[in-house]
């Protein structure tokens, strides 16, 4: 079972209470600050090995293993679309937590990028010991690569007109059935397996890429992936399916909302930054289709 983000929420969830972006007041490194969300990847790591000894699979858990192939066919790939927004949204997230430690705005991009590769590693280390899977090079490098998007961004400045957002509605029931279909009869809450029902996103500020355009400030293009529901179960795999394709437009909420600056402004705003609000979507494939409010 690629349980994947749970974890992931409850640290978001945690951090967010504490991360207000950095503080007028942070001129000096806060030592207490530092240790607190230093310690957080130790308890993720903990957190993750209690998964493993108490997950419905533990009575057939395997000792460490590489995967075996499943993780290139799992999902038609989306899931790796999932490992690269998790990397980026969880650097981002250690990277503010670090600036409001007190930590220079380059020094906690790359601890950032550091911890969010922590995470990935977390990740494929409890999927080492499930009975279908294994650790997967694939899903930690593209994750990693996730983590370090926001450094390239620091670096290069034309990266900074790319972002990555998430969207999820439940179109489809056909991840539930499946699932029954297996025997299992996984939560309503269980929306991070449910890729059918997932689109990742990425959008693009025109006004940074193309000079001398005249293109709404609050506008972004964004260019969206997913998968459909017609996968099917044969001897307990899931098979078949087709990727899909979005081309939509995007409202950029850093503009929208950039006079609204409270901390707990920034609290919204750095989770709506990554969330893909409905808008007028041309589905591209595997049908070609106008949805005037996609979600």
């Amino acid at each position: 079972m690629k349980n994947k983000n749970l974890l992931l929420v409850i640290l978001v969830m945690f951090f967010l209470k504490y991360s207000n972006g950095q503080s007028k007041d942070s001129i000096r490194v806060n030592k207490n600050r530092v240790v607190l969300v230093s310690s957080s990847l130790g308890l993720y790591f903990g957190a993750s090995f209690y998964y493993v000894q108490n997950s419905w699979w533990s009575d057939m858990s395997n000792n460490f293993r590489f995967d075996p192939g499943n993780d290139l066919v799992y999902a038609l790939n989306v899931d790796k679309a999932a490992h690269f927004f998790g990397g980026v949204y969880a650097s981002d997230l250690f990277s503010s937590s670090y600036r409001w430690a007190g930590f220079s705005n380059k020094k906690s991009l790359w601890y950032g990028a550091l911890f969010g590769s922590g995470i990935q590693l977390a990740i494929e280390m409890k999927d080492a010991y499930a009975p279908y899977w294994g650790f997967s090079m694939w899903d930690f490098s593209i994750g990693s690569l996730g983590s370090f998007w926001p450094v390239f961004q620091e670096y290069h400045e034309p990266l900074k007109a790319i972002d990555f957002k998430f969207s999820y509605f439940k179109r489809s029931n056909i991840y539930w059935e499946l699932e029954a279909e297996r025997g299992r009869t996984p939560s309503q809450f269980s929306w991070y397996d449910d890729y059918p029902n997932q689109t990742y996103w990425m959008t693009i500020d025109v006004n940074r890429i193309i000079e001398d355009v005249k293109f709404p400030d609050y506008i972004d293009l964004a260019f969206g992936f997913g998968l459909d529901d017609t996968q099917y179960l044969n001897g307990g795999t899931k098979m078949g399916g087709n990727q899909e394709f979005y081309f939509a437009i995007d409202y950029d909420i850093k503009y929208i909302l950039r006079n609204w600056d409270t901390p707990f402004a920034k609290k919204i705003k750095f989770i709506l930054k990554y969330y893909k609000l409905p808008s007028p979507t041309l589905q591209i494939s595997p049908n070609f289709k106008f949805h005037p409010f996609f979600m």
